[in-house]
């Protein structure tokens, strides 16, 4: 085998379920040189390779020693800080598999890093690598973090922790990571009490920067501490090369190069990390040859009665096809979707829906209500479901049902449903409503946002009071360049009065605590009978006053006949019906909804 191969196979060992593009940035060595390479390992026995099936991942082949070779690793270290501080269990690799966004996601950061540092004459990238995912009580990395590298610039090195962070985690996993990062550093530790290495999070975009900053400081005011030494930077402009000027402490807005940041951190010699071990030359050929990681995918599948959870996760994130994967999203926050409103939702033709949602119910990840006597099914996600979006988001399965507005049906039947499931109705018409924006015709006013009612919970101060504002749905429309954000209140007429005016009471509350009318949103009542929509138009014109023209009232019957473009919506008791929104208005920003 040639000096490459064993570069590959060190690569790997650090970094399991990299790409032909991410090895030759690491290695320095053209692409067809590596697959070459790469082939004779495969013959050996000694890497495997898998495609993966995801909406935001290119379908490149990832490439992974195989388990023979990892168990012959595991054990020439066994015992050894080295073979402890790898990724080279089973355990580990199945999460990478079931987690396999940010498994890339880390790897391509890496090998940018790598490659941007080869070309600078005054810093050097010492080691970098994936740490396990089951992490020892004596561990000297903190809780949540998954990578460790170092950088040397002039005389000094730096250590520093890698996070990749997801969009779909909540917030309160975030300040969990955060407070478990405080008590390490606070805590006996080989770094020394009181300090930890620079931590790097990869975020998904501006707002999950300011979301981490806001956990940083606040537990450091809680707790009376200076603030963890944490870089925040998007994954997107990263893109660019990830030393560029795209990094922000969590107290400064004011963006650096990472070598800049890195040259000015305090670096301690307390402890030094066990660096694993280069493999001088490759090992010999793979005794046997080991199941394919795509046969094991399907096999365990298709029958998972001897595999643990993870396994089953693991095998379903690589069986799951792209489809199947958006399909799951699009029900895990709307519920209670038929065959053909996901069609509409997802933009594909129904058959091929239709296959998904085949497949997706044969694998117990979406279910048919069927507590619903309709004559269309009504589908909604099952807990194995909710599991697969939490593994894949790093979260852990009850953080992320607690934590997340997602909605999955409990496998068990003396468990209370959720919300949006208990009120059937009440979530077939919301979602109606939205679908009926999808439909509307090309060069109409495009949905670009769709909240349910458990995301678009809304709280504001009115009177130094907190407040909450619960509509059944929040959206925005864009024709043009112009944003028309909305709440919805589908109105089934089961309310009494009273409840109805307290309703309209706390929309008059947050009208009023807003800055400008710039941010308000419409509200969009659509009601059950044109009697309903009197006695709306009523109240709001006695409870709303100067805010009353930010009700609109409609019929489910006109909605249903005409779709919401048409002019069917009244503004007065006494005013004609018009359409909405109006594209000569003042443009309005889109609503921002709390998390």
């Amino acid at each position: 085998m040639t000096t490459l191969a064993a570069d590959l196979l060190n690569w790997l060992t650090r970094l399991p379920l990299l790409a032909v593009d991410d090895l030759a940035l690491l290695t320095g060595s053209p692409a067809t040189d590596v697959e070459a390479a790469l082939r004779e390992l495969a013959r050996a026995g000694h890497v495997d390779s898998i495609t993966p099936s995801s909406p935001e991942l290119e379908r490149s082949r990832l490439y992974i020693l195989t388990q023979p070779i990892r168990r012959q690793l595991a054990v020439e270290s066994q015992g050894s800080e080295q073979q402890s501080a790898l990724p080279l269990e089973s355990r580990d690799i199945l999460r990478r598999l079931a987690s396999l966004e940010a498994t890339v996601a880390l790897n391509v950061f890496a090998a940018g890093l790598v490659a941007a540092l080869r070309r600078d004459p005054k810093a050097e990238l010492e080691d970098i690598w994936a740490l396990p995912t089951r992490r020892p009580t004596t561990a000297w990395w903190p809780p949540g973090v998954h990578a460790f590298g170092s950088v040397r610039i002039g005389g000094a090195g730096t250590p520093f922790f890698v996070v990749v962070d997801r969009a779909g985690a909540p917030s309160a996993h975030r300040a969990a990571l955060v407070a478990g990062w405080y008590r390490f550093r606070e805590g006996p530790q080989p770094w020394g009490t009181g300090y930890l290495p620079l931590t790097l999070i990869l975020c998904p975009g501006p707002a999950w920067e300011d979301a981490w900053a806001q956990h940083v400081l606040a537990s450091a005011d809680r707790r009376r501490l200076p603030p963890l030494p944490v870089l925040l930077a998007g994954r997107a402009g990263l893109g660019d090369g990830p030393d560029g000027p795209h990094w922000r402490r969590a107290d400064s807005a004011g963006q650096v190069t990472l070598a800049e940041r890195i040259g000015v951190e305090p670096t301690r010699a307390a402890h030094d990390p066990p660096r694993p071990a280069r493999l001088p030359n490759c090992p010999p050929d793979a005794a046997g040859r080991p199941t394919p990681l795509h046969r094991w995918a399907q096999e365990t599948a298709r029958d998972s009665r001897n595999a643990s959870r993870l396994e089953l996760l693991a095998a379903l994130s690589l069986t799951t096809s792209e489809i199947e994967k958006r399909l799951l999203g699009c029900l895990g926050g709307h519920p209670l979707l038929t065959e053909p409103e996901m069609a509409t939702v997802l933009e594909v033709q129904p058959r091929v829906v239709r296959i998904a949602i085949d497949r997706a119910v044969r694998n117990r990840l979406i279910a048919v209500y069927n507590r619903a006597n309709t004559p269309s099914p009504y589908y909604c996600l099952t807990r194995t479901g909710l599991e697969l979006l939490a593994v894949r988001d790093g979260v852990p399965p009850r953080r992320h049902a607690r934590h997340t507005a997602l909605t999955a049906l409990s496998v068990r039947d003396n468990r209370p449903l959720p919300t949006l499931l208990q009120q059937f109705e009440h979530t077939v018409g919301a979602n109606s409503f939205f679908i009926a924006w999808l439909d509307c015709a090309r060069g109409g006013p495009r949905l670009l946002s769709w909240l349910s009612a458990a995301e678009a919970v809304i709280r504001f101060e009115s009177g130094g009071r907190r407040r909450s504002l619960r509509p059944d749905g929040a959206g925005a429309l864009l024709i043009g360049d112009q944003r028309f954000p909305f709440l919805l209140e589908w109105d089934r007429g089961t309310e009494r009065p009273p409840v109805l005016a307290e309703k309209l009471a706390r929309y008059e509350e947050f009208f009023r605590s807003q800055a400008t009318a710039a941010n308000e949103p419409t509200v969009l009542f659509v009601t059950n009978s044109p009697q309903r929509e009197d006695l709306v138009r009523e109240l709001a014109t006695a409870i709303l006053r100067q805010h009353r023209a930010r009700v609109l009232t409609t019929t489910a019957s006109l909605l249903e006949r005409f779709g919401p473009r048409a002019a069917i919506w009244r503004a007065g008791t006494s005013e004609p019906r018009t359409s909405w929104p109006d594209p000569g208005a003042t443009e309005r920003k889109p609503l921002e909804v709390p998390g």
